[in-house]
């Protein structure tokens, strides 16, 4: 039944479901009237049960035993309508929890080959083989299929429902529904990542710190419409200044943060001033800088680039400012950045 991205069950879920919806029903079927029962009827009674196991407990990478064992369920059941009915024998119930499983887990491929299989388990028996162990009854053999076919079909369209809607639902969670950027539960679930890859290929990392500089007086004046706009207007500004591989986020208000991956202190400053030249003045922010120091943690990294955004604000707004300590040496020309004081220290105008 191979893997899919919709799966809806869990693998201990999987296995109780395949030991209470088909082993524990074939154990109980051939306890029924067992001395009645032709040894065709309990080959397929052992594979019925073998079968779904294997399909929950292989490891979805070992394709050829994961599909042998999918598709090799629907003919062990099938077996156990032989000499029992055929397609009317009582047992033949117990071949749609092939096509449960089917509807469940598979692939779409691999549904449509499993109803194709299962059509041809209802009438090839009775074609090839015939009475006594497969009585032609073609009515009861159209409706098994019909049913089987139908409960596949609907339980693979509810399975992708809820898959995208689960997919959905994570989004939105890690997602700001304002700006489209990350919220505060999806940078501290992205941002530490990579920050880890970063420490692994040792590229360097920069975190910017950035909010408005005339926000409350923007929603004071003109109405929380006009600023709904603003912010949605920086992040749009944003997502086309920095680079796709860059980790961008409103923290809340009108508080942006960037981490810049594989990007030096000189890169950092010039995407910044790529973003304020695109700014108009009403939507004019301040902004504060870090560079990583590859041992810090995410917290501290975004705390030093808060001081120096408070530092910019502080020293007249319209800015950027860089924390302290410098581990890379300021660009030549500047990009009018002061260095953001030190506790006791006065911040430091670098000269062009």
């Amino acid at each position: 039944m191979g893997s899919s991205s919709l799966l809806p069950l869990g693998r201990a879920r999987l296995v109780a479901f395949a030991i209470v919806g088909t082993v524990l029903p074939v154990i109980i079927a051939s306890a029924t009237g067992r001395w009645h029962h032709h040894v065709v009827f309990y080959v397929g009674a052992v594979a019925g049960c073998v079968a779904p196991l294997v399909v929950v407990l292989v490891p979805r990478r070992r394709r050829l035993l994961l599909w042998g064992a999918a598709f090799a369920e629907i003919p062990a059941l099938t077996l156990m309508q032989a000499y029992s009915g055929g397609a009317a024998s009582s047992y033949s119930v117990l071949v749609i929890m092939a096509m449960v499983w089917f509807g469940l887990i598979a692939t779409d491929f691999e549904l449509v080959a499993g109803m194709l299989a299962f059509a041809a388990c209802c009438a090839l028996p009775m074609i090839l083989i015939g009475p006594p162990a497969y009585p032609v009854t073609w009515g009861h053999a159209v409706l098994l299929m019909l049913v089987g076919v139908t409960v596949a079909g609907v339980l693979r369209a509810v399975t992708r429902e809820l898959g995208t809607m689960a997919q959905r639902f994570a989004q939105e969670a890690v997602v700001d529904d304002l700006t489209g950027l990350l919220n505060r539960r999806g940078w501290r679930h992205t941002a530490p990542r990579e920050l880890a890859r970063a420490a692994r290929s040792g590229n360097p990392i920069t975190l910017v710190s950035m909010d408005l500089d005339n926000f409350k007086e923007l929603n004071d004046e003109q109405g929380h419409e006009q600023g709904d706009r603003a912010l949605r207007d920086t992040a749009e500004r944003i997502r086309a200044t920095l680079r796709a591989g860059d980790v961008v986020a409103r923290l809340g208000g009108d508080e942006f943060v960037a981490l810049l991956t594989n990007s030096t202190l000189t890169g950092s400053l010039a995407a910044i001033e790529r973003l304020r030249e695109a700014t108009p003045l009403q939507e004019a922010f301040s902004s504060g800088i870090a560079v990583w120091d590859r041992k810090e943690d995410l917290t501290e990294l975004l705390r030093r680039s808060d001081l120096a955004l408070y530092a910019a604000k502080e020293a007249g707004r319209g800015r950027t400012e860089v924390a302290p300590p410098l581990l890379e040496p300021l660009p030549t020309p500047p990009f009018g950045v002061r260095r953001a004081p030190e506790d006791g220290e006065r911040g430091e105008r670098i000269a062009g």
